[in-house]
């Protein structure tokens, strides 16, 4: 179904995941095994006293089936077995078919085209109800801040858009988050509960939600003190409402495990993609 969306429509996070829960549906109505039993066999089920009574129902039989003795309760359990798995895959049908509906009804970029596709001199004269993504994320791009200062004999790394950071794989973050068309901020200040000002290395925004995401790179796992400091801060972070997994990305390198590009598309991918 994704390849009938526009770009613009598969940034929505209700259509990805609608998206994500149709592949789920169909992922279990594949799996449902295809019906070798009859379904002119039906099963019938009493209680009597305190135990069940299984017979089979067919054409030929009389109005009550035939009694099922309990050494071929796997006949019973095979007609039981068919006649849930047609139960199942008809709600899934019918639930794939109700979210293939709403994706082909569902259109939140034309509230973007409402206001970016009128003439220029109307548009000037009107307030939108939502800002257009590319105004946000510039507004966003563009808001003033001091960041962290640099000690005076601290080695320069830059990154390929020309940023200044404090490691070489804070580069190889900021590169790949640049290639990815992530927007961010490299330590804009942040108040955090218990601690006061810190300064994550990046503050990213999540164009589809418009939150911000922050990214911490801890780069000295292999020192104690460090890791303690580490382990703290990730706790100030939760106690501000940064919960790691959620609204705060958290990467690990020591002496001998250095971070890997690998791992940081893979974070890439889960948050912003």
């Amino acid at each position: 179904m994704e390849s009938f969306l526009n770009s613009n429509q598969t940034q929505d996070a209700l259509v990805r995941e609608a998206q994500s829960r149709r592949l789920e549906i169909q992922t279990l109505l594949t799996n449902i095994p295809k019906a070798t039993k009859s379904k002119k066999e039906k099963l019938r089920i009493i209680r009597n006293h305190n135990s069940l009574q299984y017979y089979i129902v067919s054409e030929n039989d009389k109005p009550n089936g035939r009694f099922l003795p309990r050494a071929q309760i796997r006949k019973a359990s095979a007609i039981a077995q068919r006649d849930y798995n047609a139960a199942a895959a008809a709600i899934l049908k019918r639930d794939i078919a109700t979210i293939d509906n709403f994706l082909a009804a569902f259109h939140p970029e034309e509230l973007n085209k409402a206001f970016t596709e009128l003439h220029p001199g109307r548009r000037v004269l009107v307030a939108p109800v939502r800002e257009p993504d590319e105004d946000f994320i510039a507004r966003w791009r563009h808001i003033p801040y001091t960041g962290k200062p640099f000690e005076i004999n601290a080695p320069e790394h830059y990154t390929a858009s020309g940023v200044r950071v404090r490691s070489k794989s804070e580069i190889i973050i900021a590169d790949a988050l640049d290639r990815a068309s992530v927007p961010y901020r490299y330590e804009h200040p942040t108040s955090v509960k218990g601690w006061g000002t810190l300064y994550p290395d990046f503050t990213c925004l999540d164009i589809r939600t418009r939150k911000e995401i922050i990214w911490e790179h801890f780069g000295l796992m292999g020192d104690p003190d460090y890791t303690e400091n580490a382990i703290q801060k990730i706790a100030h972070y939760a106690a501000s409402g940064y919960t790691l997994g959620k609204s705060l990305i958290a990467t690990f390198e020591s002496g001998t495990t250095p971070l890997s590009a690998k791992q940081v598309q893979g974070y890439i991918k889960a948050y912003f993609k």
